[in-house]
């Protein structure tokens, strides 16, 4: 039965949304998530090849993300959201046929990178403006937090299905992986854009050229302190947790855990990380929460780094799960303070922002772990929450916030 805050919505929002979550999962409803770093090692690449591949990934992402950006608030979002999993098919087709050259995977991660700059800022603004134009902004974290886990429902289901599939053919996870996405294409043609023909798209409301947007973008920053405070909550702080992610199957190794329950390890994580980020909404209104959660999230991965038996693999996913709402409300109040019109080239900024932070903290935590082991760096990524926390109270005392 419906809600009473979904009853009075329009129908064509409710279509719209429907669509929308649709086009989200399938964008990462890929069964290669599972099994690809893998595929690079058996098809003859070495560690160094493999790593400079994922540096060439991040690097690609960063230099395309604001361009792309600006592309979204210049022209019609949707188009760019029905190119972008278009761009990704081409991902897997390079690597079905490279063979182990290593420029066939560069390729694929090169359009993998495009394909994602092109509807990371451009579905988020399309979903915001979406909301504002039916007066429902005030629901926007409700709406991202369920954008969010029909992401990571994709995910953690392409994850668990691709580990079943790769068993028996790398093959048929590569091909797999393309459907989907060209279902995702075609729903995106469906996706209207609101600023399209209506007075947000005007001349004199809007910058005016593609260039003007990166001005507008920059202005953005440099104009409010609220933007900045949040945008250094995402970028340097929430996104700890995700790139010691990138490490987890270290620490499985670490803590005995079987193989065989890696990608259940995984999948799980995603699936229950999808659905805090359902319920974020429902802590809005506690600004306070941006502090604790950081604090309460470190001392479980402290405790997590003490482990020596797989039951401690049970803290590890505890933290992540008690971290997601807080990507969810951060990111709603980094739209709702927002003011310019190049929403997506903004957005794109953050989310650039995110990158370069990665790549230095992926660096720094892999070299951490390189001197004192995966189970103690672990220990200290939680205890750099502590900083993050006493930085994020005494930002609130003097009246910014990370979180409505």
């Amino acid at each position: 039965m419906a809600s009473p805050a979904q009853s009075h919505r329009p129908h064509s929002l409710r279509r719209f949304l429907r669509l929308y979550y649709a086009y989200a999962f399938l964008f990462d409803f890929i069964l290669a998530y599972a099994f690809y770093t893998a595929l690079f090692e058996l098809e003859g690449l070495s560690l160094s090849e493999i790593g400079l591949l994922l540096a060439f990934w991040s690097a690609t992402a960063i230099v395309l993300e604001m361009p792309s950006g600006a592309l979204s608030d210049h022209y019609d979002r949707r188009w760019l959201l029905v190119a972008a999993p278009l761009f990704k098919t081409l991902t897997f087709l390079f690597w079905i046929f490279a063979a182990g050259n290593f420029w066939f995977y560069a390729a694929g991660f090169f359009f993998w990178s495009l394909a994602q700059a092109l509807q990371s800022g451009s579905r988020e603004a399309l979903l915001y403006e979406r909301m504002d134009h039916e007066g429902l902004s005030a629901e926007f974290d409700k709406v991202l937090g369920r954008d969010n886990a029909a992401e990571e429902f994709g995910i953690g289901l392409g994850a668990l299905l691709g580990g079943f599939v790769a068993y028996f053919s790398f093959d048929w996870g590569l091909w797999l992986s393309i459907p989907p996405l060209l279902l995702a294409s075609l729903i995106a043609v469906w996706l209207h854009d609101t600023r399209r023909g209506s007075a947000a798209a005007s001349p004199a409301l809007s910058p005016t050229g593609y260039f003007s947007h990166f001005v507008d973008a920059i202005g953005e920053f440099r104009r409010h302190a609220r933007l900045r405070f949040v945008t250094t909550y995402i970028a340097v702080g929430l996104v700890v947790f995700e790139l010691i992610e990138e490490f987890d199957q270290l620490y499985f190794l670490a803590v005995n855990l079987p193989v065989w329950a890696w990608g259940i390890a995984g999948a799980s994580i995603e699936f229950f990380y999808a659905l805090s980020s359902i319920h974020a909404h429902r802590l809005s209104g506690r600004p306070w929460l941006a502090w604790l959660l950081p604090l309460i999230g470190g001392g479980l991965l402290v405790l997590a780094s003490l482990g020596t038996t797989p039951w401690y693999v049970l803290l590890l996913c505890l933290a992540y799960v008690l971290m997601a709402p807080l990507g969810v409300l951060a990111e709603a109040r980094f739209h709702r303070v927002m003011e310019g019109t190049s929403r997506a080239t903004t957005t794109s900024a953050l989310v650039m922002a995110e990158n370069v932070s990665g790549i230095i903290g992926t660096l720094a935590f892999g070299f951490l772990a390189e001197r004192v082991g995966i189970l103690p760096a672990y220990g200290w990524a939680g205890l750099a929450m502590a900083p993050l926390a006493l930085w994020v109270a005494l930002g609130q005392r003097r009246g910014l916030r990370a979180i409505d």
